[in-house]
């Protein structure tokens, strides 16, 4: 049933903002947002932490919060929104946990507990700060797994840091004419994606050299 909810709601979300940038309502509602202030902040702020919560993408809100608050107070809210929709993910996988067993976070079960064994926070923090598992599919995965509250939410917010740095400082170069700024959030993602090769690549060769050793 959540399934079909969430997949309404992503639709609908992508059928409206297809017609907001068509008719160029975006401006004005932006407008319209910035001015109830604190009112507004918060209204966008809880829309952006229910949509890391639940399975979807944000990237389109995103983009609208860094448009209305800028690259700094909206990176702000993105940054918090993402640390917030993360426990909010992690409760809900560890409240229903029948629910989300058998779906599309299973895969990623084993590769989590693989890293968690060693060192969870270690681990939590590969997840996390590596682009290699997705966002929701690391809140529900460490919510499955029980793993240790204080310390998901400590990695969360190390890893989602430098996600967060990148898409700002990519929308203040694109959008406010900042080459310098368009320069660092492109470096930023680069290492993030060289990262997360190398995680790849090296988790990979241990289990090869872990199968090798058990035949």
């Amino acid at each position: 049933m959540m399934k079909w909810i969430g997949m309404l709601l992503l639709t609908a979300l992508a059928i409206y903002t297809v017609y907001v940038l068509q008719t160029g309502d975006a401006e004005s509602i932006v407008a319209w947002i910035r001015r109830y202030r604190i009112i507004g902040f918060v209204a966008v702020f809880l829309f952006q932490t229910l949509l890391n919560m639940l399975p979807l993408p944000g990237e389109i809100t995103a983009v609208m919060v860094l448009e209305i608050y800028g690259p700094y107070w909206g990176g702000l809210c993105l940054w918090t929104s993402g640390i917030i929709g993360a426990f909010g993910g992690y409760w809900l996988a560890w409240s229903f946990s029948s629910y989300f067993a058998g779906t599309r976070v299973e895969p990623y079960l084993a590769k989590m507990e693989d890293w968690l064994r060693a060192s969870e926070f270690k681990g939590l923090l590969i997840a996390r700060f590596v682009p290699f598992i997705p966002y929701h599919a690391v809140n529900y995965a460490a919510g499955l797994l029980k793993v240790n509250l204080f310390r998901y939410m400590l990695t969360t917010a190390i890893g989602v840091f430098p996600h967060t740095v990148a898409m700002s400082a990519l929308y203040a170069g694109v959008r406010k004419g900042s080459p310098l700024w368009a320069v660092i959030g492109c470096m930023v993602f680069m290492l993030l994606a060289g990262l997360s090769w190398y995680v790849k690549k090296r988790t990979s060769g241990k289990s090869r050299k872990s199968r090798v050793t058990a035949e």
